[in-house]
């Protein structure tokens, strides 16, 4: 007899029969537009909705209508605005961050998922555009964060309907698609149940493991608020009752059932996701060497420690076989780690140099003033009323300056340790922000949209 298949269940739900569950509100509304049109005419929404902001319209048809209209009716108890602005604030104090771990953690350690994976390589949207797949998720949270994100006219709840609707929409064409790769039936169906609730989870659970690894642990209270209003957003995503958790210890539970489900798999697919990642963030100016410098430190898992290993040894080992060495004994994996704060710390400086230069592509041009505005600028300033202020990329390259130089010099300090490691990567996420705050979208007037009230918090105006 075969080898028995390994069950995999969580509060009483089989999750290999929850990868045949979709989303069937959001399914029958998608269905309902193509029994009004065709293929085409969904990709042509598909396109209208990437380059627009609003998604209600009188032209849709009725249960795609009365679908949008009926989320967006949904109504929220006081404590759940309590926690959504709780999140907020928290938004506010760690974003920059936020976007860091998505970028150097989230999104690489979800791409070990196999099966769901294979959307993704199937649609080409990451391999073949990531700039603009890795800024649409980045803007995605942005909207989600926003003050009163939740109220019906606000980006926020839109946004994330948004994605709802284009899933479903990806998973007609996926299913329906009668030219090229077909979709592979043992990989249950296209973002199912287990995917979505899985990836919803990422939002706030990685988060936590992230802040952790940058030395920023968030408090109980911080954790509850930010969890109850991603878990919110999952239900407004299409997240079944059934799979949304009552708390964080039960979320992990569920989450990391959902792992070892699902990355037992061999891993292909996510391999070109990962790269394709890893070549976005030269759109920040930041080496290769250290983007995997701080992917193998922010990958760093006790449940699954070869994610580094699968997802980026494929593409970079014969490259870099320093960063994919296995030391054994104590000694050696001291010699090793040294070895490896030597490299971090040389493309560190590297990047410093390489921003330094570029750093006047991202600040403002200011107007020019007529000379009694600069007069009266001139006068404030020497009764201390106004003071220059400088931009968040600034501040945080002077931040790197600090970590590579002595104190007040221009003197290169000899190593890193692990602290000045660790707030050196604290602070690449507020140049990263800085320069994705600047990035214009093609099609899309408003460019990357940060609210003002965020952009002046965050020294972006």
């Amino acid at each position: 007899m075969g080898k028995k298949a390994q069950q995999f269940s969580w509060n009483g739900i089989d999750l290999d029969s929850l990868r045949q569950v979709m989303d069937k509100p959001a399914d029958d509304a998608v269905s309902a537009l193509l029994e009004s049109g065709s293929m085409d005419h969904l990709r042509t929404l598909l396109i209208e909705m990437a380059q627009n902001d609003s998604i209600v319209s009188d032209q849709l048809p009725k249960p795609m209508y009365d679908f949008i209209k009926g989320e967006l009716a949904y109504t929220f108890s006081p404590e759940d605005i309590e926690f959504f602005n709780q999140t907020h604030e928290i938004w506010k104090e760690k974003g920059m961050k936020f976007i860091f771990i998505l970028m150097f953690r989230s999104l690489p350690y979800t791409y070990m998922a196999e099966k769901p994976a294979n959307v993704l390589k199937m649609t080409k949207l990451l391999i073949e555009q990531p700039e603009r797949r890795i800024f649409e998720t980045a803007q995605f949270v942005f909207d989600v964060m926003d003050k009163n994100w939740w109220e019906p006219d606000k980006r926020g709840i839109l946004t994330a309907l948004k994605v709802r609707i284009m899933h479903a929409a990806m998973r007609h064409i996926i299913l329906d698609n009668k030219k090229g790769e077909k979709w592979n039936e043992a990989w249950g169906k296209p973002i199912n149940q287990e995917d979505i609730v899985a990836t919803n989870q990422v939002f706030s659970l990685e988060f936590f493991k992230g802040m952790a690894l940058l030395g920023d642990t968030l408090t109980q209270q911080e954790q509850q608020a930010w969890f109850h209003t991603w878990k919110t957003i999952g239900r407004i995503m299409g997240v079944q009752d059934d799979l949304i958790c009552k708390d964080i210890n039960e979320a992990w539970t569920l989450q990391h059932t959902v792992y070892s489900h699902l990355f037992k798999d061999k891993t292909e697919a996510g391999i070109p996701l990962t790269k394709a990642l890893v070549q976005t963030m030269e759109h920040f100016h930041l080496p290769l060497e250290l983007t995997l410098l701080i992917m193998k430190r922010m990958l760093a898992d006790d449940q699954f420690p070869d994610c580094f290993d699968r997802m980026l040894g494929p593409s970079y080992r014969e490259l870099y076989p320093d960063f994919f060495a296995k030391p054994e004994t104590p000694d050696e994996k001291e010699k090793h780690e040294k070895l490896l704060r030597t490299h971090f710390h040389d493309h560190l400086k590297k990047y410093y140099v390489t921003i330094l230069d570029k750093k006047t592509d991202y600040q403002k041009v200011k107007p020019k003033q007529g000379i009694f505005e600069r007069i009266i600028v001139w006068v404030m300033k020497m009764i201390r009323r106004i003071e220059d202020r400088k931009l968040l990329i600034d501040l945080h390259i002077d931040i790197l300056h600090g970590i590579l130089h002595h104190d007040g010099t221009h003197d290169l300090i000899d190593e890193l340790d692990e602290k000045l490691i660790v707030d050196s990567m604290s602070a690449l996420g507020g140049i990263m922000i800085g320069i994705l705050s600047l990035h214009f979208r093609e099609g899309k007037q408003s460019g990357f949209r940060i609210p003002a009230d965020l952009k002046e918090y965050w020294s972006l105006t």
